[in-house]
């Protein structure tokens, strides 16, 4: 697994759907959501619909998928969407008068690289792919992100760390290669000539589009590029044949002044003025702002946040709350050998799944508003989850059901021992281990855990650089 799955510093993220899911309650904020009021985050399960720790009904929703009206069926975990809608004061359940989703692109894979560092590049983009990251593929050969190839057909859900770089809650592989159909990208228009641009490091060929938006174009603004042809194999350019502007022509939320919004998502530093941003959408942090699970020396580069607060004049969200997330810092693949009230039990240690753990059924019986109560003894799961430093406790971060597969176990060593190593609450034999690593090693291990002494025996341990 990269690198990049592991415990990040703490950061001062502005907006952040915390991920919500299942059939568990919830935590949205603190104070309910009036009509009107907007948020935005991963989608995290079905029943109705559940963003930021809320299910919420959608039987009377406008839904919108790329511009197009659907209905709930079209959504899909990892999905990052935008809802206006109201929650009950219980702060668990609510209704969305609307929802909207909105790919960042649709297009050719150009380089794998998920095994080196964690990413993809698409379309001149760097998606980066982390343990939260939803795969779904409609290609047979792809069933993981290391046999994602160059030229299959991509579509990304995530969020936007700059003009370059997208993290990525959603991969879904579409075709196998490009074969005539509309593909798109969006992004900033920079180094904009007469007949030519870049979005990231691809540059688009414009000249034979015959109707440019309104007031034409600008190096910073923020648009949609769609092509039937695709890439020129001769010069390496995305020929367009539309461009649209997104959201105004400015990336962000899009809202009224004094509208509450909850976002969530990794935070962006400028570091040429040390603001920061959610997905395009600048946080103003005052006085009054208060924090969860972190203070405002927590705010740093690529922490997941939720964000609380009202859209100022200028478009920004004044902060009332900040809630920091904690970064996946174990992932295991193994059998359930208990279930308790709203928590499992794998590989010996007990493992909460709440509101905000993203659920999903990969096994056979493919169950679309799969919640923990379809959950039963024996199943085998994969599971990204972190250690609570404040209660100890182990929270799931993302949880999948699969049909078989070997126990796996992917983490950082926090005790050596004779002939033993643990990671998190998880003691690992590892006496047929020639090379044993060291505390603070992130490694990954395949063997058995053993029910009987409670430990996980390795068969096979390599280190990451």
């Amino acid at each position: 697994m990269p690198n990049s799955v592991f415990r990040q510093s703490i950061i001062g993220l502005a907006v952040i759907s915390a991920l919500g899911l299942s059939a568990c309650g919830g935590g949205g904020g603190n104070n309910a959501m009036t009509s009107g009021s907007i948020t935005s985050g991963v989608i995290t399960g079905f029943g109705s619909v559940f963003v930021n720790g809320v299910e919420y009904d959608t039987s009377s929703s406008n839904i919108v998928v790329d511009g197009i009206p659907a209905d709930e069926s079209a959504l899909e975990v990892g999905m990052v969407v935008t809802l206006r809608g109201t929650v009950d004061a219980n702060s668990t359940t609510g209704s969305a008068l609307s929802i909207e989703y909105s790919d960042e692109l649709e297009g050719i894979v150009q380089l794998n690289n998920y095994s080196v560092d964690g990413t993809l590049k698409i379309m001149g983009l760097t998606i980066r792919i982390d343990g939260t990251t939803v795969l779904e593929s409609k290609v047979a050969a792809v069933s993981s992100f290391d046999t994602i190839q160059a030229g299959n057909i991509v579509e990304v859900s995530g969020y936007r760390l700059d003009d370059n770089t997208i993290q990525a809650t959603r991969v879904e592989v579409k075709k196998a290669s490009h074969s005539g159909e509309e593909i798109e990208v969006k992004g900033a228009i920079s180094n904009l000539t007469a007949t030519t641009f870049q979005i990231g490091t691809l540059t688009i060929d414009y000249s034979a589009v015959s109707s440019l938006p309104a007031g034409g174009l600008s190096d910073g603004l923020f648009v949609e590029v769609k092509s039937i042809r695709g890439i020129d194999t001769g010069n390496g350019k995305l020929i367009a044949s539309e461009i649209e502007l997104e959201s105004k022509g400015k990336y962000g939320i899009d809202g009224d002044e004094g509208e509450e919004v909850e976002l969530s998502g990794p935070i962006v530093i400028d570091t040429a003025t040390s603001d920061f941003s959610i997905n395009g959408t600048k946080i103003v942090v005052t006085a009054d702002t208060e924090y969860e699970h972190g203070t405002a020396s927590s705010i740093a580069n690529g922490v997941q946040a939720k964000v609380e607060g009202t859209l100022n004049s200028n478009g920004e969200l004044v902060a009332e709350e900040i809630s920091f997330k904690e970064a996946t810092e174990i992932e295991l693949k193994a059998t359930i050998s208990a279930i308790g009230n709203g928590t499992i039990t794998v590989m010996g240690i007990t493992v909460k799944v709440d509101a905000s753990t993203l659920l999903k059924d990969d096994s056979s019986n493919a169950v679309r508003y799969f919640g923990i109560d379809d959950l039963a003894v024996g199943d085998r799961v994969e599971i990204n989850l972190y250690q609570d430093d404040a209660t100890g406790d182990y929270m799931a971060v993302k949880l999948k059901r699969k049909n078989s597969g070997n126990d796996q176990l992917e983490g950082k060593v926090d005790g050596v021992g004779s002939g033993l190593i643990s990671i998190g609450g998880i003691s690992v034999d590892v006496s047929s281990i020639n090379t044993l690593p060291s505390v603070g090693d992130k490694v990954e291990i395949s063997g058995a855990f053993d029910t009987g002494t409670g430990k996980f025996n390795a068969s096979s341990l390599s280190i990451d650089d």
